[in-house]
């Protein structure tokens, strides 16, 4: 049986066997790869949140599940370049922070930055294969529904 746990437009899925997991794998995170990789993913999800906000003017519905977050906006209606927007937003944000943190590799080198560029690197480049659900797949989409047929 699925748990459910909701703050405002937030809703978690099975939230004890979320965090469950979340500690166990944060406590045994020694070399910190990890607590950035979160963060590259969170970064991420954030940049398709601030879309759906540009596009919106509102706070989406979230779910939070095992396997990461996701915008509930099945009920809504978007343009084939607002859909484009929502889907690019996320892989641009971790695009722009690996490029960040070379600029701040360049200027002084730490394995925290180095490990930044690769987390947001790896996300953003993993999340554009254009294989369903991930973004890439929803950018191939619009991009091929804007080509007109003959």
């Amino acid at each position: 049986m699925k748990q459910r746990f909701r703050i405002r437009k937030i809703s978690f899925q099975d939230p004890l066997i979320l965090c469950g997991a979340l500690a166990v794998l944060l406590y045994f995170d020694a070399s910190g790869f990890l607590r950035v990789g979160l963060l590259a993913a969170v970064l991420h999800e954030m940049g398709h949140i601030m879309a759906y906000l540009f596009l919106r003017h509102r706070f989406p519905h979230i779910e939070v599940t095992m396997t990461g977050f996701c915008m509930k906006t099945r009920k809504e209606h978007f343009s084939a370049n607002e859909q484009l927007l929502l889907a690019a937003a996320g892989p641009g944000v971790n695009i722009l922070l690996a490029v960040w943190a070379v600029f701040c590799l360049s200027r002084r080198a730490t394995i925290w930055w180095s490990a930044f560029f690769a987390a947001n690197l790896l996300t953003g480049a993993f999340n554009l294969l254009p294989i369903p659900p991930l973004d890439g797949a929803q950018i191939l989409r619009c991009l091929m529904q804007s080509v007109p047929r003959k």
